[in-house]
């Protein structure tokens, strides 16, 4: 099976947000960074997590920076597999599913922890 990636071939929106969810990286995780391991006296505890977590605000950047982590992360390794799967195509395809699935169970995963904290 030859593998067309020039004009055409529909990778641009993948290719695309791989750098889009790379340059969002950056603020999130310097964020991320400042306001759990700095502004907290050096010293994360659950009551502190679930005070930041209960407002609004913080539930949409935890979600924001899951989604971002997620779909840059899990796109690299696909990336990476295709360099190496490109003329095997029933491995592609189980491999993708696997890739999708704990994509998708990971965000539940996520949501579940983040959602329930409340005023």
């Amino acid at each position: 099976m030859k593998v067309n990636r020039g004009h055409g071939s529909g990778g641009l929106f993948w290719w695309l947000m791989q750098r889009v969810t790379g340059i969002l990286l950056l603020p999130a995780l310097f964020a991320h960074y400042i306001v759990t391991h700095i502004q907290t006296d050096h010293f994360v505890t659950y009551e502190k997590v679930a005070e930041r977590l209960a407002t609004p605000t913080w539930k949409f950047v935890n979600i924001f920076f899951l989604t971002v982590v997620l779909l840059h992360g899990l796109y690299g390794v696909w990336a990476v597999l295709l360099d190496y799967l490109s003329k095997r195509p029933a491995l592609r395809i189980t491999l993708y599913s696997l890739i999708a699935t704990l994509g998708l169970a990971l965000y539940v995963l996520g949501l579940i922890t983040i959602v329930p904290f409340g005023v």
